[in-house]
């Protein structure tokens, strides 16, 4: 039934097309969020995302394929800073509104752009280690995400995943001098299954790792600006029991500038991926943030 499907809407294309919405749960930390909160307040994130996507690769080399795929967003986020037994720790709530596209798509593949609610990611952090002298962090983080976003299993992008994931994650921040701070983090995502993929089939993937580090160097208690690295490895996705020979190995690097005004936190960051072993590689990334306590 699978081949049949395949034969009849040229999925086995489609199918590369849809893991890019698959992989939209990579845990990127901000420049200095490894850092403690002090104290006890809430906070809100208001953030936009846009994303365009290019030539396709296969197992590292460029095919004859090539696409414009563009994500819109605009993801939400509530999160609230207190303390367990003195450690502190952090809690926040995220969704978003997803616009997604492809314009080269060819005309005979139906239901290929997508409006709508994001899944709701919800992630709890706590900092075993916080040295505000030194200015020297060690934080660990678990994540989940929950299948709440717009989903159609005859579309070959979504905006929801239609499935569970879960993350944890482990970051360490220091002071490399006056002016510039270094961070690292590592985590590993975990996604069960969506049986209702590109109809009733089966999708499962394997176990997704990121590693992140970067540099940030602060002007003043206002300005700062940072350069980041990303590693991501794995998450290799079987269709009714059929290995697709989709593994990831992607690397991309981010550009981020930060002011903190009285009103709040304004964040312009841009970057794109160096390298992607099995998917459209991403061109061009574009987000905007605003963030403030109340």
């Amino acid at each position: 039934m699978l081949i049949n499907y395949l034969n009849k809407f040229k999925l086995l294309y489609v199918i590369t097309l849809a893991m890019i919405s698959n992989i939209t749960f990579a845990i990127d930390l901000q420049p200095g969020e490894i850092r403690a909160p002090s104290g006890k307040f809430n906070a809100a994130q208001i953030s936009y995302l846009y994303v365009e996507k290019g030539d396709k690769y296969t197992h590292g080399t460029k095919t004859s394929n090539s696409s414009n795929i563009n994500q819109n967003a605009m993801l939400f986020r509530l999160g609230h800073a207190f303390e367990i037994n003195q450690i502190p720790a952090y809690i926040y709530a995220q969704s978003s509104y997803n616009h997604m596209e492809n314009k080269n798509l060819q005309s005979n593949i139906p239901n290929t752009d997508s409006n709508g609610i994001g899944d709701t990611t919800i992630a709890f952090a706590l900092w075993p280690y916080a040295n505000r002298e030194k200015d020297e962090y060690f934080g660990m983080a678990g994540y989940i995400s929950l299948p709440t976003g717009d989903y159609d299993k005859n579309r070959a992008i979504n905006s929801g995943l239609n499935i569970y994931q879960t993350a944890l994650q482990a970051g360490y921040q220091t002071k490399l001098s006056k002016n510039t701070n270094w961070m690292t983090a590592l985590d590993t995502i975990l996604s069960s299954n969506n049986n209702q993929y590109l109809g009733n089939n089966k999708l499962e993937k394997d176990l997704i790792y990121n590693f992140q580090t970067g540099f940030q160097y602060v002007f003043n208690p206002i300005y700062s600006v940072s350069a980041s690295y990303f590693y991501t490895i794995g998450g290799e996705s079987t269709v009714n029991g059929q290995d697709m020979g989709d593994i990831n190995k992607i690397h991309r690097y981010q550009l981020t500038g930060q002011a903190n005004y009285a009103f709040g936190r304004l964040t312009v960051q841009y970057g794109s991926e160096l390298a992607n072993e099995n998917s459209y590689i991403e061109d061009h990334r574009l987000v905007t943030r605003y963030s403030f306590r109340f």
